[in-house]
């Protein structure tokens, strides 16, 4: 199951945790946008882009 932009869209501006499992990829920081297939996220390394067909979980990092 592919997750939908507009599951995605309503945790624009929060702290998240992007995980695509078993491609080893984890991205810690806020959402910022999100656009056809690709979550732009603002990390403490700067701005990732990351591939919204690969996402297998979001999770809401607490303040």
């Amino acid at each position: 199951m592919i997750m939908t932009n507009e599951v995605i869209k309503k945790y624009i501006g929060k702290n998240c945790k992007i995980s695509t499992g078993s491609f080893g990829t984890t991205v810690i920081g806020k959402i910022i946008d999100v656009n056809e297939n690709w979550i732009e996220v603002e990390t403490n390394k700067g701005n990732e882009l990351v591939n919204a067909d690969f996402v297998q979980s979001i999770k809401i990092k607490s303040s």
